[in-house]
Parts: C-alpha cells; structure tokens; sequence
C-alpha cells in the first residue's frame, strides 16, 4: 500500500476453496482482525463468510453479526464459484436482508472466474437481486467481465450497483487503450465517474501496476469523438480511487480529497 501509494483499503480472507478440494480455506476472517487491529487507520474490514449455501446461509449470517457488529468491518464478499448454486438464489435473500440491517456494502465476484462455476456469477443475476433489495449497496467486481456490457446496463437500471476494477487493471496497466474502452463505456452510460470503484484483487492486478494505470488514464480525442466518451479528470480518478467506495460505506475523507 506504501508503495503504490494506497492510504486506506478493503483487506478479505480469500477462500479459494477449489485449490484444496474444499478441504481448507487460504486464509481466515481472523487474519482480517489482525491487520485491522495492527493497523486500524490503514485496514477497512470486508468479510467473506462464504460457500453462503455450501456451508448453510444461517450460519454464515451468524458470523457475518459477529464480525460487523462486534469487530467493525463495513463490507462483505460473496463470491458464488465455488459455492452450490447462483448468488440469485432464493436461499441467499436472507442474508442480504442481514447485509442491509447492518449497512454492509455486498461485493460480489461477476464475470470470469479462474475456478469453479462461472454461471453463478453472470452479471445478469444481480438483477433480481437488486430489484428484491433496491437499498442493499452492491458492487459488481471485475467489470463483470466478458460480460461488462450486460453489467454496464444493469448499473443505469439500479441506482444501487456500482462497478468494481478490481483485478482488471493490473492487466490493462499493459493495455491502456481496452482500458479506456472499459471506463469509458461506463462513463458514456452514466455521464460520469460516480460508479466506478477501484481495486486490486489479486497477484496478476498488483496494487502498484493499479494505481498507476489509472493515473495514466486517458480517453483519446478519437474515441471521444467516435464513440462518444467524456474526457478523464482529475475528479474522475479521485472517485474511481476512494471517493465513491468511501460514500458507500461511510468513511470520513479528508479535506485535501475531496476538493
């Protein structure tokens, strides 16, 4: 984070339970806690109490109280690959109806997934998830890619949705040009920034490589004039950065970011 010069940012436990035959998860809730407690000004909770199904919803809203109302953390990840069915499920409804009581951001894995089922996590399943919870704050990770598009729609639908870069732009650090195409179709839609949120994710999307394909964002004068996408900002990038991830889960920005 030093490095790539992140100030805050939003630690989870990775499952990847695929990795070990769904013996073992790589890493814990608890190793959250620790980094919060380490580094309380620097690390912003995100819980991930999933396989939600596998492992039966009721009891993943048992420790998804625990960790928010007792340990602070303000968002959690559902992440349906490796779990027994979509994140549509009407099992899962229950759990977003505790996500809104306690005013946690739901971060969902969309798009292509390395393991596991790519059919439980199309864009387009948000859909009934934001039609049944209009309220529930959602971010769509990954652009939704290959299905950025569909995704790009349902984020002019419900006001709710907003769309995660995470584990793109370490990639598109390399392909300026997809990159301004990605953001750039978000932008058209929206006529501006304010649904887009940045991330790393993963070790091929490494936070420095990140950081610094936003910084040299820019929308050419030609795909400005050909496909109708507005110029990049100095406001855009501060809220693809933090400003907007900030609003949803409530964090107090300094003066200096918010000018």
């Amino acid at each position: 984070m030093d490095g790539a010069g992140i100030d805050m940012a939003c630690m989870l436990r990775e499952s990847f339970l695929t990795m070990s035959h769904n013996g073992v998860p790589c890493s814990t809730n608890f190793h959250t806690i620790e980094a919060m407690k380490k580094y309380p000004d620097r690390i912003i909770g995100c819980s991930n109490v999933g396989p939600h199904l596998i492992r039966g919803v009721s009891n993943a809203i048992k420790e998804l109280e625990i960790l928010h109302k007792e340990y602070g953390f303000k968002c959690t990840k559902v992440y349906s690959p490796e779990d027994s069915g979509p994140f549509n499920h009407p099992d899962m409804f229950p759990f977003y109806e505790k996500c809104l009581e306690l005013g946690a951001a739901v971060f969902f894995h969309t798009g292509f997934a390395v393991g596991g089922h790519m059919e439980y996590c199309h864009p387009m399943l948000l859909d009934n998830v934001c039609l049944a919870f209009p309220e529930l704050k959602v971010v769509a990770y990954h652009f939704g890619w290959p299905q950025n598009e569909e995704l790009n729609a349902l984020a002019w639908k419900h006001r709710n949705l907003s769309i995660g870069m995470s584990g793109m732009l370490g990639p598109y650090y390399y392909a300026p040009m997809k990159l301004a195409h990605m953001v750039g179709s978000v932008m058209n839609i929206f006529a501006g920034s304010e649904k887009l949120i940045f991330g790393t994710d993963w070790p091929a999307a490494p936070a420095d490589l990140s950081v610094q394909a936003v910084l040299n964002l820019e929308i050419p004068e030609e795909l400005q004039e050909g496909w109708g996408y507005p110029p990049i900002t100095d406001r855009d990038r501060a809220n693809m950065f933090g400003l907007n991830l900030a609003k949803l889960l409530d964090l107090k920005v300094p003066q200096k970011y918010r000018r």
